[in-house]
């Protein structure tokens, strides 16, 4: 965890205990640093959102600002919505960072961090374009980490694929005196494309249905 925002965390806590409202501490908040990292603002929210915010950052948002804070979010399980003109990336209904123009506050130290480095640029450079060699293994990455895709091309792959293949296999492998082979390769591959199609038409209702 980043100094700075472990230490920004204890001091309000410290100043929760002490009986003072949120507030009272967001007023009397301190400045706290630690390398690249700044805390220098409490957001009101459960849990609390340590962020940075400065005039001088004026990030605009933007698609690729968007697609930045998505990717860093998904890579950690969160979800991002737009609202403009802030970003806002939550978990089960809850807010757990939050962009803006002037600044940005996240409850995780290492969501404070990725969003820093790789939306805003601080302590490193901003990837707000993903190079075409890398943008296969970031857009598997965002599928991988959203638990209802991965669930949904299991149940397909063992329910709707499996057996086919098998069949296919088997028609394949065994030989027959009444079948010809050029007819036994042709049923094989018939069942495989049908399977795949099925496959296909079954992931994409199921993930359109979780989208609504």
């Amino acid at each position: 965890m980043s100094e700075a925002f472990q230490k920004a965390a204890e001091w309000v806590l410290k100043q929760s205990r002490e009986g003072k409202s949120l507030a009272d501490i967001q007023a009397s908040f301190p400045v706290f640093k630690d390398s690249n990292i700044t805390i220098n603002r409490v957001l009101s929210n459960n849990p609390l959102l340590l962020g940075y915010f400065d005039e001088k950052l004026k990030l605009k948002i933007n698609d690729r600002v968007i697609r930045a804070a998505a990717l860093v979010a998904k890579l950690r399980g969160f979800d991002v919505f737009t609202s403009p003109p802030e970003i806002r990336i939550v978990k089960d209904g809850v807010l757990h960072g939050l962009l803006r123009e002037d600044g940005f506050a996240a409850s995780d130290p290492l969501l404070f961090r990725d969003i820093a480095v790789k939306v805003y640029g601080i302590g490193g450079s901003p990837e707000l374009e993903v190079p075409v060699k890398d943008s296969w293994l970031d857009s598997l990455a965002r599928l991988l980490s959203e638990r209802g895709f991965v669930e949904t091309v299991f149940f397909a792959a063992l329910v709707i694929l499996l057996p086919p293949t098998l069949a296919a296999l088997s028609l394949l492998i065994t030989p027959s005196r009444f079948v010809p082979d050029p007819l036994r390769l042709g049923i094989s591959i018939v069942i495989l494309l049908a399977a795949l199609y099925l496959a296909r038409l079954y992931i994409r209702e199921n993930l359109r249905q979780r989208q609504q």
